[in-house]
């Protein structure tokens, strides 16, 4: 994927002779200076691409301070706690601050040491470099009035570059030249006069060290509206920043620019040993809240909510989306209108037949299913009603996972659907066209310790399960709450055993609730699950009662992890967990992913966690390896990814992580990024040779069946990983395969096979990514589908 996006918008940009070079011609990336990360916290320049706060007038903010202090002295509360609950409400940001739940306000006492700083404040470790002797040339300009050295003159949309009328299909582009090499960070565009249209739509990024050598390090799609948009990229020592702009808004044949602005950083920090590379930014024209892959054309599809930078509840019934075809680099938005369904906060998977499967969330009894060929939305029908089917219990937040039968399990929730109490276990069969609530598959199984989880009692103990789909017709709950379950569905209303709890077999170490922690199954065949970090509480700061800081809720993010194996029991018997080497950081709402080695690469997080806000976050990523039971560093990261952020392989073993925001313009992040993994460099830094399969003999499989295939080199491992769908740290359905490689006939002709395990709690029906493995280098995946017998 990454080599095909080089080709992106594959016209050459025809600069003067010194200062271009055919897109086919130019390196992504080269093997040196491409590797260097910064260290710390250096955020995307803050977004005001859809608010701006204003503030309240400073006798509301006196008249308010006064209240508290009378109401302090009649109440012998804490003086503190309260001026510093009335410096969070209202002169921080002067609006009201929402909660996760959406349309819960609730109070903060945050300390004013660690507020969240001014909107117009840069982010700490970035800053805007001096334009003075920058000299800008570009494709064409309207006329003397609209020169492009407009663009960088400092007076936002006051002047402003306009580019000549080009031919329907060609691009327009300014190249700047800073006159010295600088730590290059990120670039704002500034649009031109709303009421000539032409802002830069679609775009890409490029910078150079010297003329005519290229670097794409930015590429996507900004959303038409106001404000300043941000190509966000890890910084890169560059003299030179070419802007292509590819198409505009209000599809103008010219593009219209108010104001460049580019941000740099001090220092970039040496490459970390065995650490990986961050690759391109991709933009999209959203926050980019919830991911897939379509199994079918491998684009990857990203949801924000009912609008592209903020949410509601139970309100517009649409859900805005952007799809990125890895094969053209396009990223294009589309809004989904046609199941009624606002998409954001549900639960997700995919089925047998790669079909994508969302359920609840901010419309909270709705059911929305992706036909990934035709690539159209339908709602099912209640084959009992002949209505559109409706989930029987109304949720958001829940736990849900694909079922080896066809059918799709959901329990718990909070946050939407009302004061319907506890969210019990529910069955989508679309055999029978029915929603069934499981009566015996009670939510109070899966609850965490509302001490812990900071109130509101009803509410905040069943959210974000982890669920794993496994033998003899049994899905294992793992957590977050410390307290296990086996749960069984097939009976006509279900069955809750216990399932132990999440403490070592030997120490006795106990972990607690683990809310937006992560868990991966990276030995399906054994049913071995890594599970690391979370927290007892979803918010740190959130405080319904006035309690102090020092209260029993407020608890950090642990580093905590264990290993399950599932394989040593029988289905329904109390398990005993091993825990394994803690991770380096902290954190709550990171992110996993499993790669075709075995190992899980953990990115993002934050040591205290707080929704919508950046403070506290982990810019080092880490890998935890089975085969040493411990974790690794690796390359660091610039933007921040947290809450509402996710992380996906794709299937040339790349991550692609993005999101994080929804509701606070400077903590919105409109963007993703590929991690390139070590096994893709050789020790010397340079681009290793991934191994290839030449042939597969079928795409279509069942379990138990052989995998035939060629490849171009000798290969000594393979395995399976499966499509799935992600949103708030969740991805039940994320499993792998170990498959063991046999070779057929003479080792000279590099033809294989691999048996697919027999048994369908392992191999859960549906697609999966085949990668074959040399010295630990992974192949590209072949897609292949595997059905139930």
């Amino acid at each position: 994927m990454l080599f095909i996006l080089r080709r992106f918008f594959h016209k050459a940009v025809a600069t003067s002779e010194s200062d271009t070079a055919s897109d086919e011609k130019l390196p992504l990336f080269e093997d040196s200076e491409k590797a260097k990360h910064v260290i710390g916290y250096a955020p995307s320049p803050p977004s005001k691409s859809w608010t701006k706060h204003k503030k309240l007038p400073l006798v509301i903010k006196l008249l308010f301070l006064i209240f508290a202090f009378a109401f302090t002295l009649l109440s012998g509360q804490s003086i503190i706690n309260y001026a510093t609950l009335g410096y969070n409400a209202f002169l921080r940001s002067s609006k009201a601050y929402y909660h996760v739940a959406c349309s819960q306000k609730v109070s903060v006492d945050e300390p004013i040491s660690i507020a969240a700083p001014p909107i117009a404040e840069l982010p700490v470790g970035a800053k805007l470099l001096d334009r003075n002797g920058w000299e800008p040339k570009c494709s064409s300009s309207k006329d003397k009035a609209h020169d492009c050295g407009l663009a960088i003159d400092s007076e936002g949309d006051l002047t402003y570059w306009q580019s000549a009328n080009v031919t329907p299909g060609d691009v327009h582009w300014i190249v700047i030249d800073l006159k010295k090499k600088s730590n290059v960070h990120s670039l704002a565009v500034t649009p031109g006069p709303k009421s000539i249209g032409g802002s830069v739509r679609k775009h890409r990024v490029e910078v150079a060290t010297e003329k005519g050598i290229w670097d794409l390090v930015a590429l996507g799609t900004w959303r038409d509206s106001g404000g300043d948009k941000y190509a966000t990229f890890e910084p890169r020592l560059v003299q030179f920043v070419r802007l292509t702009i590819v198409d505009s808004t209000q599809d103008k044949n010219f593009v219209a620019i108010g104001d460049i602005k580019i941000f740099g950083v001090d220092t970039i920090p040496p490459p970390v040993a065995n650490g990986g590379r961050w690759n391109i930014t991709l933009n999209f024209p959203l926050v980019p809240v919830t991911a897939f892959l379509n199994p079918r054309t491998q684009n990857l599809t990203t949801m924000s909510a009912d609008e592209p930078d903020r949410f509601s509840v139970d309100q517009d019934r649409k859900t805005v989306s952007a799809t990125w075809d890895p094969k053209n680099g396009i990223i294009e938005g589309e809004i989904l209108t046609a199941t009624g369904h606002d998409m954001f906060c549900p639960g997700t998977s995919l089925d047998e037949s790669g079909r994508v499967i969302f359920t609840g969330g901010s419309t909270s009894d709705a059911i929305s299913i992706l036909d990934p060929l035709a690539n159209t939305w339908s709602t099912p029908e209640d084959k009992t009603t002949h209505k559109p089917m409706k989930l029987q219990i109304p949720r958001g937040y829940q736990g849900q996972t694909f079922l080896p039968n066809g059918k799709t399990f959901m329990i718990g929730g909070s946050f939407s659907g009302g004061n319907v109490g506890d969210r019990d276990g529910e069955l989508y069969d679309p055999t029978t066209g029915t929603c069934k609530k499981l009566l015996n598959v009670k939510a109070k199984f899966i609850k965490m310790d509302p001490v812990q989880s900071a109130n509101p009692p009803d509410k905040w103990q069943q959210h974000h399960p982890w669920l794993f789909a496994w033998k003899k017709d049994s899905i294992f709950h793992a957590g977050p709450s410390k307290r296990m379950n086996w749960i069984f569905t097939t009976t006509t209303d279900g069955d809750v055993k216990d399932g132990g709890f999440r403490k070592d077999r030997n120490s006795g170490f106990a972990d607690g609730d683990a809310v937006c922690g992560i868990a991966s199954m990276y030995d399906a065949e054994n049913g071995v699950i890594l599970t690391a970090g979370g927290a007892p509480n979803y918010e740190y700061w959130l405080d319904t009662n006035h309690r102090r800081p020092t209260d029993g809720h407020r608890q950090e993010a642990t580093s905590n992890a264990f290993e399950i194996r599932l394989g040593e029991v029988e289905p329904g018997t109390a398990l005993k967990p091993k825990q394994v080497a803690s991770m380096t950081h902290k954190r709550i709402f990171a992110n996993a992913v499993i790669l075709p080695n075995g190992e899980t690469f953990v990115v993002g997080g934050q040591s205290q966690g707080h929704p919508f806000r950046d403070e506290t976050w982990e810019p080092v990523p880490e890998i935890y390896s089975p085969e040493t039971g411990k974790w690794r560093e690796v390359a660091h990261h610039s933007t921040p990814r947290v809450y509402h952020s996710w992380a996906m392989l794709l299937p040339d073993a790349t991550v692609i992580v993005g999101g994080g925001g929804l509701a606070r313009s400077e903590t919105d992040h409109y963007d993703a990024q590929i991690y390139q993994p070590a096994y893709l460099f050789t020790p010397d830094g340079k681009t290793a040779e991934q191994p290839k399969i030449k042939t597969i003999d079928k795409q279509l499989y069942k379990i138990g069946d052989k995998i035939m295939i060629t490849t171009n080199v000798q290969v000594d491992s393979a395995s399976l990983i499966r499509y799935s769908a992600t949103t708030h740290s969740l991805n039940n359905d994320m499993r792998r395969i170990k498959l063991a490689v046999a070779t057929e006939g003479n080792a000279s002709n590099k033809k294989y096979s691999m048996k697919i395990p027999n048994d369908s709690g392992v191999t859960l029906p549906g697609y999966w990514m085949l990668f074959v493995l040399q010295n630990g280098v992974p192949s590209h995946a072949e897609t292949v589908q595997i059905l139930a017998k």
